[in-house]
């Protein structure tokens, strides 16, 4: 059985480290197994995989942000990415995960009024 160790995750960069002092500027601190930190890891990969596809899209002018499967694609696995954090993570990280909202699923019932009417 793998135990678990103190891991650092830097959400903007998807650097997962053991030593917050690495010239990181870690976002949350989990509690994982070596097997869990790949699988965190091979979120991001599908993370940066989505973005490049969002980036690509948005060559396009003549599509439409808000209907763009890429940018939904995009969204889906950055709530992966912060569903693992929060199991994974301590009471500060899922503390700061559920006041954020990230993992509440929205339609488009509860877009905002000026972004409605871009549609």
């Amino acid at each position: 059985m793998e135990s678990k160790q103190t891991y650092f995750v830097d959400i903007s960069s998807g650097d997962i480290l053991q030593d917050p002092n690495q010239n990181a500027s870690p976002s949350f601190r989990i509690f994982a197994t070596p097997t869990e930190v790949n699988e965190l890891k091979m979120l991001f990969n599908d993370n940066y995989d989505d973005d490049m596809s969002t980036m690509r899209r948005a060559q396009v002018p003549f599509r439409q942000y808000h209907n763009s499967p890429e940018d939904s694609q995009y969204d889906q696995s950055m709530r992966d990415i912060y569903s693992k954090i929060y199991l994974l993570g301590d009471e500060e990280a899922r503390l700061h995960i559920t006041k954020i909202g990230v993992l509440e699923h929205t339609s488009d019932d509860h877009l905002r009024e000026d972004i409605k009417n871009l549609k």
